[in-house]
């Protein structure tokens, strides 16, 4: 407790308790649901190139959180538009 005056006189009470027990930061994540399994193994992404064409990106997963997946791949920078469906 930031105050514990707030718990005076308190023997017992119910509490929620959240465990994070790993954690990544600056990496690129899209949703779960971008996935897609390629036939011969692996995953990849569809991106929007923006002219109304797209592109298969493999990608490598790493942790899954909150829906979204962490990525690495390579011709795949933060800000590319990939499609969700």
């Amino acid at each position: 407790l930031d105050d514990v005056t707030v718990a005076a006189g308190l023997d017992q009470a119910p509490v929620e308790v959240e465990v994070v027990t790993d954690s990544r930061t600056g990496v690129m994540a899209v949703p779960v649901t971008a996935l897609l399994a390629l036939a011969e193994g692996g995953y990849a992404v569809e991106v929007d190139d923006g002219n109304g064409a797209t592109r298969l990106v493999a990608v490598d997963p790493g942790m899954y959180a909150d829906n979204l997946v962490e990525i690495t791949a390579q011709g795949l920078q933060p800000g590319d538009l990939v499609v969700v469906p």
